[in-house]
């Protein structure tokens, strides 16, 4: 399995240029797009917390649900969960998660450092 896990919805502008960008630097990864294939919750908390990360971290707030189904409410980080299980564009995207790093949105500083650390060193 990949060391790089990279969670997409594939109209996403910025999942394809993540994953365009990791292709281009030859970097290995998993690729999951979470609409087609989605996370249970226990899936999305165990993702989350792999890389020390809370729901509010991924939260997309430029989400079209989001004002419907959060606004103004203050949600516990399990109704949040609950909600982007129910309603995946809550989650910000591209997700990349690797080795208890994340990158949210596309970062291309992020991706490459992500990518930096998953090569072998020249000489080992």
């Amino acid at each position: 399995m990949s060391e790089i896990e990279l969670y997409v919805h594939p109209t996403c502008t910025s999942c394809r240029k993540a994953q365009a960008w990791l292709d281009e630097h030859d970097v290995p990864y998993a690729r999951r797009d979470y609409f087609r294939d989605r996370f249970t919750r226990d899936e999305l908390a165990a993702v989350l917390a792999s890389a020390n990360l809370t729901p509010r971290d991924v939260l997309s707030k430029r989400a079209k649900a989001y004002k419907a189904l959060v606004g103004d409410r203050e949600l516990t980080d399990d109704q949040l969960l609950d909600l982007m299980i129910q309603e995946p564009t809550l989650l910000r995207r591209p997700l990349l998660i690797s080795a208890g790093n994340a990158v949210i949105g596309f970062d291309r500083a992020g991706l490459e450092n992500v990518a930096g650390s998953t090569r072998p060193v020249a000489g080992r």
